[in-house]
């Protein structure tokens, strides 16, 4: 109606006859649905599923949240993954939201989530920091009952046993440069506290940059990890002054560790060269990103794989070649693991 309110609008100084001003609409509507359609046949055959990033729930109300996450749904057909978080303490304080009630926060909104979800309509629903009042989700998501929600579990135990209670999947940001050991603890903790009926549905996370030449995938790999290590560790240290408390995640000392260690290219060079794979960073040829991936495949057994290539400062011509280059040369070696 806007389309054809324009032609009319723009027809009134010098009208033109029916049938012109009904081809021009139906002219343009044409080629948007042509091309429209084309462009969805070619996402469609190029992409399985999206992944939202790893949501700070704390930050966000559950229904406005659940309405988003619906919309992305329908927008993909489908194919939404939902990644959620606590959030860091450093980036809670700064918008108001204390810290120590992360964890009342994160576990209320995923538990209103699910009941927005599986909801005709919710005449009132009352938690500790929201309410919904008369809410109807529409339109709801084409996934039912519900897209598959992913609890981000970096270093806190906590979180991984919370994401298995629940059900759900758990997201294992190794990427971020996390101790390949708390990783491990942390999907342990995780498929122990599976209620029974769940079933295990792992997305684990790892830095990578591939290359012909192994050396030029190490430069361009370090330069990513420390540059994004390096944002974390400026907020880490500046935490315990923004929020006051200094313990809101008492493991985030293992992060913290690990952000120091990798905040310089050259630090995070070293790093990776003397720990090896405690440090889940894969750089070099596609014959090294496969042996190290199916180390990792190997000793955890994630259902899924996620690798993070764009990060940091590294320039976004060579994390597309890279990323070409891993389609290309490694992911379908890996998709036999």
């Amino acid at each position: 109606m806007i389309y054809l309110g324009m032609f009319l609008w723009l027809d009134r100084y010098d009208p033109e006859p029916v049938r012109t001003l009904a081809f021009a609409f139906a002219w343009g509507a044409g080629v948007a649905i042509l091309v429209s359609s084309i462009f969805n046949e070619i996402f469609k055959s190029t992409f399985n599923d999206f992944w939202t990033g790893i949501i700070s729930a704390p930050l966000h109300h559950p229904a406005i949240l659940a309405s988003e996450i619906a919309a992305a749904d329908l927008l993909t057909e489908g194919r939404i993954m939902v990644g959620i978080g606590r959030g860091h303490p450093w980036v809670l304080n700064r918008v108001g939201v204390n810290p120590a009630e992360s964890t009342a926060r994160f576990e209320e909104s995923i538990r209103m989530l699910v009941e927005i979800f599986k909801s005709n309509y919710i005449e009132s629903l009352e938690g500790q920091f929201w309410q919904i009042k008369d809410f109807k989700l529409s339109p709801p998501p084409v996934q039912e009952p519900h897209p598959p929600i992913y609890t981000a579990a970096a270093t806190t135990p906590e979180s991984a046993s919370f994401a298995g209670k629940i059900g759900h999947g758990l997201v294992q940001p190794g990427y971020l440069g996390i101790p390949f050991d708390l990783v491990r603890g942390l999907t342990e903790t995780y498929r122990r506290n599976l209620s029974p009926g769940s079933l295990s549905d792992v997305v684990l996370g790892i830095h990578l940059h591939v290359a012909r030449d192994r050396q030029e995938a190490i430069e361009n790999g370090a330069l990513a990890l420390a540059t994004q290590a390096d944002v974390f560790l400026r907020s880490s240290q500046s935490r315990p002054n923004l929020s006051g408390v200094k313990e809101a995640y008492a493991t985030k000392s293992a992060s913290r560790m690990a952000f120091e260690k990798l905040s310089t290219p050259e630090k995070a060079k070293r790093a990776v060269a003397e720990e090896g794979a405690s440090i889940m960073a894969v750089w070099g040829t596609p014959d090294d990103c496969i042996e190290k991936i199916k180390f990792y495949v190997d000793s955890l057994q994630p259902e899924q794989l996620m690798v993070n290539i764009a990060s940091g400062s590294l320039a976004q011509d060579k994390a597309l070649e890279s990323m070409r280059f891993f389609a290309e040369s490694v992911m379908p070696v890996v998709r036999e693991f």
